[in-house]
């Protein structure tokens, strides 16, 4: 990396582009393959890489094997012996008498109840500097990506004033990628400031852009249900099952693997109690093998419905349709229109 540029670590989400075309998302793990090919093959024509989280534009020494990349990119774990330190801190607080009663009234004690409160506060309350930090990253990424396409300072003054529906019709004409990607990095900034992280259409688009279009596998922890059931979802290989986290895992890596710069386009939520339901829209480069279908290195797209059941803060669940016929016949052309 440059001099004075962030360090690493392996939480960072990234996003590559050649010219206006998105050819990887994901962590370093997920881009660093991808980034590889195109170093060997063209070292003048790798790409643009950007960190999501800051939209800063960042580069890699790619000399070597990816395994020597990703050991001398990524910092070395942090080791440490005995029990990890809280990070309790004393500090005076008041409160009227009522408030005392009650905190000495519940269960986990004066203390507990105080942090169990202040936790819930941080999961449901607007995230506005969130929402801030969201905004201030896609700028960057803005003015690097698009800072000669028509509109763009407009786009980023409805950007900034969080007026979403106006953002999206100024960013209409740009190339498709560039669009798309700052559309869902638009959305997150204003759905942060706009609703609490367990609101559940929130949670929806959140799995969609972190997950899927990111690839970030860490954020399944705190977005997937530890059971989470495919309740329909013809013509998936899970389908029917109830996955733990690990194999819900599995399931993002083997599209991905298929397609490293697999992207989403959410493009109505709709939430309704537990339910909430989506329609959706998704391309990429069919760049690795898809069971029995090797790659083909062709761009596809297809699109899709699914309804979600969602448990406080978490996915628990779906049932889903999905254009697979479609998506056969554009990897398959001369092939027939029979299931």
């Amino acid at each position: 990396m440059h001099p004075g540029e962030k360090q690493v670590t392996a939480e960072l989400n990234y996003v590559v582009f050649a010219g206006t075309r998105r050819v990887a998302a994901g962590q370093l793990r997920d881009v660093v393959p991808v980034l590889k090919r195109r170093f060997d093959r063209n070292r003048s024509d790798v790409g643009l890489v950007f960190e999501v989280e800051t939209g800063r534009q960042v580069e890699f020494d790619l000399r070597g094997t990816p395994a020597e990349i990703l050991e001398r990119e990524l910092p070395p774990p942090q080791r440490g012996r005995g029990r990890p330190k809280l990070g309790v801190v004393s500090r005076e607080i008041s409160l009227l008498p009522r408030h005392w009663g009650w905190l000495e009234e519940q269960s986990a004690g004066i203390s507990g109840a105080l942090r169990r409160l202040v936790e819930q506060a941080m999961r449901t309350q607007p995230g506005k500097q969130s929402a801030r930090r969201a905004r201030e990253a896609l700028s960057r990424f803005l003015y690097s990506m698009a800072g000669d396409r028509p509109n763009y300072e407009e786009a980023g003054r409805a950007l900034f004033a969080g007026d979403l529906a106006r953002f999206e019709r100024l960013v209409r004409r740009w190339p498709r990628d560039i669009r798309d990607h700052a559309v869902a990095q638009a959305r997150l900034g204003t759905e942060s400031a706009d609703a609490g992280i367990g609101d559940a259409a929130a949670v929806v688009r959140d799995v969609y852009e972190r997950i899927w279009t990111r690839g970030d596998v860490r954020a399944i922890e705190h977005l997937v249900a530890l059971r989470y059931t495919i309740h329909s979802d013809p013509g998936d290989p899970w389908a029917g099952r109830t996955l733990d986290q690990k194999a819900y895992e599995e399931r993002v890596r083997y599209s991905r693997d298929a397609f490293p710069d697999l992207a989403f386009t959410v493009h109505d939520v709709i939430a309704a109690g537990s339910r909430v339901a989506a329609r959706w829209s998704a391309a990429g480069t069919h760049s690795g093998n898809l069971r029995e279908l090797p790659a083909t290195g062709k761009r596809l797209e297809f699109a899709g419905q699914t309804i979600y059941e969602v448990t406080g803060d978490r996915i628990a669940g779906h049932w889903q349709v999905v254009d697979r016929l479609g998506f056969l016949q554009q990897l398959r052309p001369a092939a027939g229109t029979a299931g």
